[in-house]
């Protein structure tokens, strides 16, 4: 990768999901792609609608089960005359083949039927992208999962690594699950302003893995977005799970006696200083009478929707527990 152009954003944009990660992007006998999932996304003009994404198009990145991010096409490299390796059957000539991790032959072509040990390896020359859309990012965590994001697209094709979205019911859908995004000219003011090369890799990976293996906070995640349910929509990296029972006396993980809070809300709401009473109102401690930040949140109604599963005889009995300590 040596060299780059940047696209010509378009007026208005477009939507797409892109996925990413594990088997899913190394069907048709791909090698796979160096994506470094919170600032870029590679493809090349083998992939399906590699023409049309575009500076300023709003772009999901998904797994295979769910949304990960969020963010605007900010530059784009067109980087021409590059290799890629394809695999495909030594038999039959297809793509069509998937690697076995317990069964000998290592491989097994489903078009033809037979078993093999190595691919026939071919060199193409292909154009590579690579969309740039970091400085834009907003995790999300899978507030979005798989059925959500199907009934967003535009396209019913579950074997597309880029397809096109709904673009205004995408944004009304992630503003929904509390996640806020830059204004789309912002975006086009900056565009271009992007290395013409990026080193490989996965920033902040670990933290994403960490939140992402907390089966808790996900379930939280599906039931009330990335909203804190005291002080509202927050940033991913600040919202976590809280148990309104604590963990230590119950040793089990209920939806219905769990909220997402600001991680400072959290600290407050564990350390007997907020509570939260059967109307589901924010009551404050008095001690916190000189915190005009926290103290402001008294009275203020609970931020999940009516029909919410949160347990009131939990929530009650945390009020009546941290209250009488006041």
């Amino acid at each position: 990768m040596t060299e780059a152009e940047i696209a010509t954003p378009h007026a208005q944009g477009g939507a797409w999901s892109f996925l990413v990660a594990g088997e899913e992007r190394q069907f048709q006998g791909n090698t796979g792609y160096e994506d470094i999932i919170e600032e870029s996304y590679s493809y090349d003009s083998t992939v399906g609608n590699y023409r049309r994404v575009s500076v300023g198009d709003l772009v999901v990145v998904r797994s295979g089960r769910e949304a990960l991010g969020v963010g605007y096409v900010e530059a784009l490299q067109v980087l021409p005359d590059q290799e890629k390796l394809r695999s495909r059957c030594p038999y039959c000539r297809s793509t069509g083949f998937k690697e076995r991790t317990k069964e000998s032959p290592r491989f097994r072509c489903s078009p033809c039927g037979n078993a093999f040990e190595q691919p026939t390896v071919e060199t193409l020359r292909v154009t590579a992208f690579r969309a740039h859309y970091g400085g834009t990012w907003q995790p999300l965590d899978g507030c979005l999962d798989k059925a959500q994001l199907n009934e967003l697209s535009l396209s019913r094709s579950d074997q597309q690594s880029i397809k096109a979205m709904d673009r205004a019911r995408t944004l009304k859908a992630i503003a929904s699950r509390g996640v806020r995004l830059p204004r789309q000219w912002k975006v086009l003011d900056r565009g271009g302003n992007r290395p013409p090369e990026l080193p490989g890799g996965r920033r902040r990976t670990t933290a994403a893995i960490r939140r992402g293996q907390d089966g808790f906070r996900r379930a939280l995640v599906r039931q009330y977005g990335l909203i804190c349910a005291v002080t509202g929509a927050a940033p991913a990296e600040v919202l976590e799970a809280a148990h309104v029972r604590p963990f230590a006396d119950t040793e089990r993980h209920r939806v219905e006696e769990g909220l997402m809070l600001r991680s400072d809300v959290h600290r407050l709401f564990d350390s007997g200083l907020l509570a939260i009473d059967s109307d589901l109102v924010v009551r404050i401690a008095p001690s916190l009478a000189g915190h005009e930040l926290y103290s402001s949140l008294a009275g203020a109604p609970l931020r999940i929707p009516g029909d919410s599963p949160i347990d009131r005889a939990a929530i009650a009995d945390h009020h009546a527990a941290t209250v009488a300590t006041w």
